[in-house]
């Protein structure tokens, strides 16, 4: 960061109207200093030369502070907007890849289905046979809606069905059909133009072989691709972190190339970028960009197709003067304390205030020898260098505490910011659980053998199987069961939970409310709570009901799925606390999921002083930001004085959104002052 500065030092003081109000300021007195000791020494030559050697040494202190303040204030400015855009770049790319991790899933589950291989064996597809996999898949679309088109292809290619009816595919020649075909990976993930959607100028198309049976080496049926919104995903994630700024952000393949832009009339979709881990400079179209370039962290060791996010910010509209924070705090204690300040800074501080205080007690020296040698006329000399040196340490205190100021009001914003974060991971996630439980109890096999008088061992045997398959594919579950209409376990996914088949699941866990439901749209949650199912631990389940294959809406049992919240709601929590250059967690921070209503603690990172089940007791003020609503203030927490950023859970495209499911959540991440 340093060499940044020290390599465009001219620019980004001439961008930085503060800095360079206080450079010009300094120089004025510097100037006068001069002036005022000419005057000195031409009118008090009997004075002792000690006297004048003394202010000139401490002048010369604050010329060496006030290269080290100017070079400060310039790096602390810079270094601001550095954590501001990596942290939106690295928010960017880990979100987007968080949400692929999930379709990843998606492919090699739906490839399984009975129904489409049931399908894909036919030869002679009939009006009806079409009609239901045309259901089938709209019932799929219905639940995960981040896909715009799914595809089935026999082997050579050949559309059997799809679901868009504006797409004119029939057949297809993209390599990714052979590629998928041959291939013993679980999954292929391909972006570019493909004519399976011809129309649309990029896909992002996860693709997998459909075998007759598990085995992947069974007869190849046909392949099965799931067409991903790209651009409407990329907009939502954009929109969000752009809001009130001047900034712009692409997404970036690894050969370089923007696929994604925040503003393709700024920067096309097609340009080239070379990705540096360190931020820097541009000239780009006639003006000077700070350019911060991140890879992603990964999700369960998925890393996607290499990408990587940038955030390119003018230079000119960057830096400019910010409204102070609206706080109260001693502007010595602050900085002596806060580990939001520099050292060096502290150290500057701290050395104005004694170099002024040497100052005083050169001049009454001053005074003093002046009386004695009867230099009268250099009093004024000596109050007017005083009244200097007091103005200088009073631009030395101003230019910090302005910095102070807008570090905690920057700091404030930042962590609005990164807790509207760590809830949109969260209602993301969840509503991938809403998506999972609804589809799964649509499984015709399921459905067929609940709904038989008498089930037999055989059956219940093939359902844990099923159950098993799913979840090695869904690992953030401890266990699937399925119940019947009696609310009776009859199947696990989990073999070392078995002991909980033939007992009947509590009326708490969401069974009662699932076996009710109305239609496949619908589901259950269970309040968040301490559960048998999840080793007495804290935790949703998710249930959907159900259904008879030969009637409208019978309801014959339902499904369960117990998310490992601890583990999933620390991770998302971690994701969003603020990290230290090394991308270490600071040190005292930590962030919490908390129930709006009851104030109990749903999930708490690792450094939190309360811990999950326990109630934040805080102002119950902090507690009425509506959905969607963000808001950052400083309180005491346990005796100590934080930084707190906060928000409201507002949901993610129907989840939570369309008087689904009400649950209203808020996130705290805390930074100690």
């Amino acid at each position: 960061m340093e060499s940044l500065v020290e390599a465009h030092q001219t620019r980004l003081m001439s961008v930085m109207p503060q800095v360079k109000q206080y450079e010009a300021k300094l120089d004025a007195l510097n100037a006068w200093w001069d002036k005022i000791t000419l005057v000195g020494k031409i009118n008090s030559y009997n004075l002792a030369a000690t006297i004048l050697d003394d202010m000139q040494n401490t002048k010369e202190k604050f010329g060496e502070l006030h290269g080290k303040l100017i070079d400060n204030l310039l790096l602390e400015h810079l270094q601001k907007l550095v954590v501001d855009n990596t942290s939106k770049s690295q928010v960017a790319i880990d979100i987007l890849i968080r949400n692929l991790f999930e379709r990843t899933a998606d492919v090699g589950f739906l490839a399984t289905d009975q129904d489409i291989r049931i399908f894909l064996e036919q030869r002679e597809k009939t009006q009806s046979h079409q009609a239901f996999m045309q259901q089938r898949l709209q019932e799929y679309v219905e639940k995960y809606s981040v896909y715009d088109e799914i595809i089935l292809l026999d082997t050579n290619g050949l559309v059997c069905a799809h679901l868009d009816p504006a797409n004119p595919i029939t057949h297809c020649h993209d390599p990714l059909i052979a590629a998928t075909l041959g291939s013993d990976d679980d999954y292929l993930e391909t972006f570019g133009y493909s004519d399976l959607q011809p129309k649309r100028r990029q896909s992002l198309i996860y693709s997998c072989k459909i075998t007759r049976t598990n085995d992947p080496h069974s007869e190849l049926l046909g392949v099965l691709c799931l067409c991903f919104r790209f651009d409407d995903e990329v907009d939502g994630i954009v929109g969000g972190l752009l809001a009130d700024s001047d900034s712009e952000i692409q997404l970036v393949d690894k050969e370089g190339c923007v696929i994604a832009s925040s503003d393709p009339q700024f920067v096309a979709v097609g340009s080239s970028f070379q990705y540096q881990n360190r931020p820097r400079m541009l000239h780009y179209q006639g003006k000077h960009y700070l350019v911060n370039s991140t890879q992603t962290h990964g999700y369960q060791g998925f890393f996607g197709l290499g990408w990587w996010a940038q955030v390119l910010t003018p230079i000119e509209q960057a830096f400019k003067i910010e409204r102070e924070a609206d706080i109260e705090l001693d502007n010595q204690d602050v900085i002596n304390s806060t580990r939001l300040f520099s050292r060096v800074l502290k150290e500057i501080y701290t050395a104005s205030n004694d170099v002024n205080e040497d100052l005083s007690l050169v001049v009454l020296n001053g005074k003093i020898t002046a009386a004695r040698q009867n230099a009268v006329e250099f009093v004024p000399v000596l109050e007017e260098i005083k009244q200097i040196g007091e103005n200088t340490a009073s631009i030395f205190s101003a230019s910090i505490r302005n910095l102070q100021a807008t570090v905690v009001s920057s700091k404030m914003n930042d962590l609005q910011f990164m807790a509207t974060l760590a809830v949109d991971i969260m209602d993301r996630n969840l509503y991938e659980r809403a998506n999972d439980c609804r589809w799964w109890a649509l499984t015709s096999d399921f459905r067929r053998i609940l709904a038989k008088p008498v089930i037999s061992d055989e059956d219940l045997t093939y359902m844990e199987q099923v159950l098993s398959y799913i979840n090695e594919l869904y690992t953030v579950y401890t266990n699937l069961y399925l119940f019947d209409k009696n609310q009776i376990i009859i199947a696990v996914s989990n073999p070392q939970q078995r002991h909980f088949i033939g007992q009947s699941v509590s009326d708490q866990s969401g069974a009662k409310q699932a076996l009710s439901l109305q239609n496949s749209q619908q589901y259950s949650v269970s309040p968040f709570m301490a559960s048998d199912l999840y080793a007495q631990q804290y935790t949703y389940i998710y249930n959907a009901a159900v259904s008879r294959l030969d009637a409208d809406w019978e309801v014959i049992g339902g499904i369960g799925i117990v998310f490992d919240s601890q583990p999933q709601f620390e991770a998302m929590l971690n994701d969003a606390l603020p990290k230290n250059e090394v991308g270490s967690v600071s040190v005292g921070s930590f962030a919490l999921f908390v129930e709006r209503h009851s104030q109990m603690i749903i999930s708490a990172s690792a450094q939190a002083p309360q811990r999950q089940g326990e109630y934040l007791a805080l102002d119950d003020g902090l507690f009425e930001l509506i959905p969607g609503g963000k808001h950052a203030t400083i309180i005491d927490y346990m005796a100590k004085p934080y930084i707190v950023g906060m928000a409201a859970s507002k949901g993610y495209r129907e989840y939570k959104t369309t008087e689904d499911y009400q649950n209203d959540v808020l996130s705290f991440i805390f930074v100690p002052l």
